[in-house]
């Protein structure tokens, strides 16, 4: 007995001295798994271990199995004094738990231990794993954490003892408890399947071991779904990443919590090669991580890519940006090049060669060899440049890698002038361009010929137009702007006047000819039509010719999309839509289409407004394009005239008409709308209190014009092209020009505009302004054009910040537009876990605007107050794409509420460190009040119309049970009382008159009543008078008579969705008689089917029996037999047929409204079982035949 105790003793005095030395020495906590922490565990350990081999393994005093008993008894004792302690500091559990772990510790499965230490360890592991189901959260804490670090320290486990840890820790996942779910988190990542291992043979295995896989499932899922953002990151680092798994981890980047991104790009970093990684996914890490909003992240991107990718790509920058693919993501690999750029020179030259960094310098290469020019080395070229210029402002440096202007000339124009496939190094060097001395005037006057030249001809790439514009602007900004206007407009001028001219010789032709009088050519001209007299000709095809190539076209172009990329019937397929577009292309629209895009960048790059006549006479080229039947050229008229507008209120408001009704021509192409939105926007953006003048109106002189039902603003704009026309070529011969003569011109045009515009109508002018104009485009807000849904959404919300719009509609649709499910579901299937871009804008916005102004708040309560009544008139609600109502009342009484406007008031108090910080004050708003007191108006207005005829109960219901779940979001505040009281009354009176024969919803407005009373009680202090009373009284009559208009209106929505809703029943009733008969049809002939073959299994299975002796009849009875069969069935055919339309007739006489849609399908089966029967005696009679 007292050797005994001796030993225990000296076992409980182990635990004791560890315990004492974690305490005195923190290391534990600082580096728990270093070899300095280990090597503080090495004495106890070998302690114990010997103890055990004293004791238990040798077995010299007492029986082994009592001595193990005991052994383990003792340890775990120890074990739970500290699981059960009170107070127990985080090192003594973690060097009690590592020191357990290390002397259980078995390396491999053939590695040998003492005899019984399996059992030990099998033993205290499965008593660690029942503590984890204590109902104590400490306890049941502390045994999560000293289990995971036990599990953690094993290099092996038996497989039974793997099965029974998972099972307890994929338990401890669902747990309350964050902490407990975050050590559980940790348990597991030993325990996974291998992915790994498995992923070769998931071509083999078609079901791999679930047990594996569902720790898998699990870590993926909390990674994901976990509202806990230590949880998620737990999950994140705890999970083994593959390539099968990364996806998920990708998606982590754009997690809401900065600790989960900066783990996300540690982990994707250390655990991914970048040759894995496809081009696509390594550009979105990128995009995300170098311009998250913590520092922290972007450090772990740069950090990634300097210290992993750089180097596994040889320490090479252009190798990098190859595989970057930057000519689909420049802007990313400028920042790459950024980085690299400041990392390179910031390290000694020393280290950068002993890590092996290339160093680059582009004229040393050029002047070995130009072929090795490639893009990435002309891109990295640029960076260097702009970098030592503008960013480390070392000049020494930016010249010595700089090229004179004259050597740059000559290699743009060569460029330009090559193949398609060097267009990106084209634009390049375009760029390349802003960063040249341009102190030699000889290299800059060079260079500006060259730029002339290259816009002069067709066959500079369009997208090389944006540059050449730019660089001329910024070359030419160093003297004169002006004399950049004039050089591009005579450019424009030689581009677009050549055919023009020739119009012009024939009309002087005719002129000159002394035999026509003067007044015959006039009347000629006014009496012979001219559909185009300015601009270039077109020579156009054949229509059917058109037509047919179009629609080849058409048919290439759908089959294009389901080849795959890059193949040999993909390249075959494009080549022959690139023929078919030189064909439908004609020479003279390409002319005029590169006038329009120099048109277009001139008025983008210059400051002159239509002060200077230049600017003012590029109308001549824009009105033209919008009337012509070219899309091309319709569109990119509509682009200028849009960036024309924005130079001059006037012209907006003159022409705004113009886009409005391209984009309510269904007939336009889906382009050119977009193009008009943008341009209604720009305008709306520019300008204030526009009012837009209209031309839709039949003027008296054109009251026997059928054609005058057209677009008259067209017309004008024809006039207005046709009148400047005739101004130009009156300047033709001296393109100095008389400016008094535009001048006149020009206001002619004006006078000529007024009198278009107050010409008496024979009916009113149509009325429009910007509100219809706004309301017409939030109705274009769909889901099946998200790049045009973005654009109207990101307008809307520019519009709304401004101040330029508080139009309660608009603000209503970009509500529903947050909550559309059809919107939602694009988030599941995008890739990257990205949301549309117009759900992203409205997060933002909604919050913003909100703590704006209290005037916006006011504005969002009326449009939840809209959008609350139009969804009640709707005629469906329980459709899969009807908005969320509770989810939308729950977030818009959420913004309401003004709690993030506290919230932000007080960190701005604390970050201006007030010695004495005000309370901030709080906006005394009663938007909860109105908000409930609209949605009781709705509820009440609903009981009253379910009592009337005609009238279905669960359409009404379904709309109450909506209105319901908006209400519970609702709080009542006594900051306006008259709203507080009305509110409580109204909901008194729900209580009492409404869901008679719903008890479920009577018990539901119950709880609101009491809750909301109760609340009102606590919040008001006052005592009620009689003014309040009065008050009350008249706020009474105010709320029954809207009660009594929303009645009538919502009477006549639900008449028309309770026949909708009856027809629908109907149909369900109709589809399920259908369904009965057929089953019954098809039970029929399966049970004569099935009793033929009964039989003939029985006959199989008796003994064969004698042949009977065949009866032989004549031809004639047998005939005769054959005739009376096919009678029999006859009757029975015509027996069932009467049943069947006997049962058909009851049904129409319930169905008055459907009488000729169910004869017409009577008499379709009736014709099809017919049509049966008739072969049916066919068959039989053919069959008789054949037995004759």
């Amino acid at each position: 007995m007292d050797e005994r105790a001796e030993w225990t003793l000296t076992l409980r005095q182990v635990f004791q001295d560890v315990q004492l030395q974690a305490v005195e020495a923190s290391g534990y906590l600082r580096n728990p798994s270093g070899a300095a922490h280990q090597r503080t565990l090495v004495p106890a350990v070998r302690r114990f271990s010997a103890l055990f081999s004293d004791e238990v393994r040798d077995g010299k005093r007492g029986v082994v199995e009592e001595a193990f008993a005991l052994f383990l008894e003792e340890t775990w004792l120890a074990v739970a004094r500290v699981l059960v302690a009170p107070k127990v500091s985080d090192v003594v559990l973690l060097a009690v738990a590592s020191f357990v772990g290390e002397f259980l510790r078995r390396k491999s499965s053939r590695s040998k231990e003492p005899k019984g230490k399996e059992e030990l360890r099998a033993g205290l592991l499965k008593r660690l794993m029942e503590a984890t189901k204590a109902e104590d959260r400490v306890v049941r804490l502390r045994a999560c954490h000293m289990l995971q670090i036990v599990v953690n320290r094993q290099d092996y486990i038996e497989e039974e003892l793997v099965t029974q840890l998972r099972d307890t820790m994929l338990r401890r996942l669902n747990d309350k408890l964050t902490s407990v779910r975050i050590q559980s988190i940790y348990g597991l990542k030993k325990l996974q399947g291998g992915p790994a291992e498995h992923e070769d043979e998931e071509e083999t295995d078609e079901e791999p071991d679930k047990e594996e896989d569902a720790v898998t499932q699990e870590l993926r899922k909390l990674m994901v779904s976990d509202p806990s953002k230590d949880v998620r990151k737990a999950a994140l680092l705890n999970l083994t990443v593959s390539r099968k798994m990364y996806q998920d981890v990708l998606v982590r980047v754009r997690d809401a919590s900065e600790d989960v991104r900066f783990a996300a790009f540690r982990m994707i970093g250390n655990a991914m090669p970048m040759e894995d990684i496809p081009i696509n996914d390594r550009a979105h890490l990128l995009d995300q991580g170098l311009q998250d909003r913590a520092a922290r992240v972007r450090r772990a991107c740069e950090q990634m890519v300097l210290k992993k990718w750089f180097s596994e790509c040889g320490s090479s920058p252009v190798l990098l940006l190859q595989a970057l693919d930057i000519e689909q993501y420049s802007e990313i690999g400028s920042k790459v090049s950024r980085i690299l750029l400041k990392h390179l020179s910031e390290q000694p030259r020393a280290l950068l060669e002993k890590e092996g960094v290339v160093e680059f310098n582009a004229l040393d290469m050029m002047s070995e060899n130009s072929d090795a020019f490639n893009a990435e080395s002309i891109f990295f070229w640029r960076e260097q440049c702009y970098y030592y210029q503008k960013i480390d402002n070392d000049p020494d440096k930016a010249a010595a890698i700089l090229p004179n202007v004259s050597d740059f000339s000559k290699m743009l124009v060569a460029t330009c002038k090559a193949e398609s496939d060097v267009l990106f190094i084209a634009q390049q060097l375009l760029e390349f361009g802003h960063l040249l001395d341009f102190q030699d005037e000889f290299g800059r006057r060079n260079l500006l010929d060259a730029l002339q030249k290259l816009l002069r001809e067709l066959g500079t790439d369009s997208q090389l137009i944006k540059g050449i514009m730019q660089l001329m602007a910024f070359v030419y900004s160093r003297s004169s702007e002006q004399e950049f206007i004039q050089v591009v407009a005579e450019i424009i001028s030689d581009m677009y006047d050549p055919v023009e001219a020739s119009n012009q010789e024939v009309s002087a032709s005719q002129q000159e000819d002394p035999e026509i009088p003067s007044s015959q050519q006039e009347a000629s001209t006014e009496n012979e039509p001219s559909p185009l007299s300015f601009g270039p000709q077109l020579n156009k095809l054949s229509e059917e010719d058109r037509e047919a190539a179009e629609v080849k076209f058409e048919e290439l172009e759908k089959r294009l999309d389901t080849l795959e990329f890059d193949s040999e019937e993909y390249n075959k397929v494009q080549a022959d839509m690139l023929a078919l577009e030189a064909l439908l292309q004609d020479p003279k629209v390409l002319s005029w289409l590169r006038c329009l895009e120099i048109v277009a960048q001139l008025l983008k790059l210059t400051s002159h407004n239509l002060s200077d006549p230049i600017v003012d006479g590029m109308s001549r080229y824009i009105l033209p394009a919008i009337d012509s039947d070219v899309p091309a050229l319709r569109e990119a008229g509509l682009e200028n005239l849009g960036l024309f507008c924005l130079l001059d209120k006037r012209l907006a408001e003159r022409y705004l008409i113009v886009f409005w009704r391209a984009l309510n021509n269904p007939e336009e192409e889906t382009e050119v709308k977009h193009t008009c939105v943008q341009a209604i926007l720009d305008m709306a953006f520019s300008f204030t209190n526009l009012q837009p003048h209209i031309f839709g109106a039949k003027q008296a002189e054109d009251v026997g014009d059928a054609e005058g039902k057209d677009d008259s603003a067209k017309e004008s704009a024809d006039q207005d092209a046709a009148k400047e026309g005739d101004k130009d070529s009156d300047n033709d011969g001296d393109k100095s020009g008389d400016k008094d003569g535009k001048e006149d011109n020009a206001s002619d045009e004006d006078e000529d505009m007024e009198k278009v515009d107050e010409a008496e109508p024979v009916a009113g002018p149509e009325k429009l302004d910007l509100d219809t104009i706004f309301i017409g485009l939030g109705q274009l807000v769909t889901v099946d054009d998200l790049d045009l849904q973005s654009t109207i959404v990101e307008g809307f919300c520019r519009l709304f910040m401004m101040n330029r719009i508080d139009n309660i509609t608009v603000l209503a649709i970009l509500l529903e537009t947050y909550f559309s499910p059809k919107l939602q579901k694009v988030q599941q299937l995008s890739e990257h876990g990205f949301q549309s871009r117009s759900l992203q804008l409205l997060s933002i916005f909604f919050p913003a605007f909100v703590m704006a102004t209290t005037a916006n708040c006011m504005l969002l309560e009326e449009a939840a107050t809209h959008l609350i009544q139009k969804s009640m008139e709707k005629l469906e609600m329980e459709n899969d794409s009807m908005l969320d109502l509770g989810a939308c009342s729950k977030y818009v009484m959420h913004l309401l509420s003004h709690n993030e406007q506290e919230e932000e008031a007080a960190v701005q108090a604390v970050k201006a460190r007030k010695k004495r910080a005000k309370k901030p004050e709080r906006r005394r708003c009663a938007h909860h009040n109105r908000i409930g007191i609209t949605v009781c108006l709705e509820i009440l207005a609903l009981e009253k119309v379910a009592a009337m005829p005609a009238i279905r109960q669960d359409v009404v219901t379904t709309r109450q049970k909506a209105l319901l779940k908006m209400i519970a979001w609702v709080g009542v505040t006594v900051d306006e009382q008259r709203s507080a009281a009305l509110f409580k009354y109204l909901l008194q009176e729900i209580t009492s008159s409404c869901f008679s024969s719903q008890k479920g919803l009577l018990r539901s407005a119950d709880a609101m009543l009491k809750r909301t009373s109760a609340s009102y009680s606590e919040q008001s202090t006052e005592q009620s008078d009689d003014q309040q009373a009065a008050a009350l009284a008249q706020d009474q009559t105010w709320a029954h008579g809207l009660v009594k208009e929303r009645e009538d209106v919502l009477h006549e929505v639900l008449l028309k969705a309770s026949a909708e809703h009856e027809k629908w029943l109907k149909k369900q009733e109709r589809e399920k008689k259908a369904k009965r008969r057929r089953n019954a049809r098809y039970l029929s002939s399966g049970s004569s089917d099935s009793s033929e073959s009964e039989s003939d299994e029985g006959s199989d299975n008796e003994p064969p029996a004698a042949a009977p002796v065949r009866r032989k009849l004549s031809s004639r009875r047998s005939k005769t037999a054959a005739v009376s069969r096919m009678h029999e069935k006859e009757g029975e055919f015509e027996a069932k047929i009467k049943q069947a339309l006997q049962a058909d007739d009851a049904d129409e006489e319930d169905e008055d409204e459907y009488d000729e849609e169910d004869s017409e399908s009577d008499e379709e089966d009736g014709e099809e079982e017919e049509a049966s029967a008739a072969e049916e005696e066919e068959e039989e009679a053919s069959a008789s035949e054949g037995d004759e």
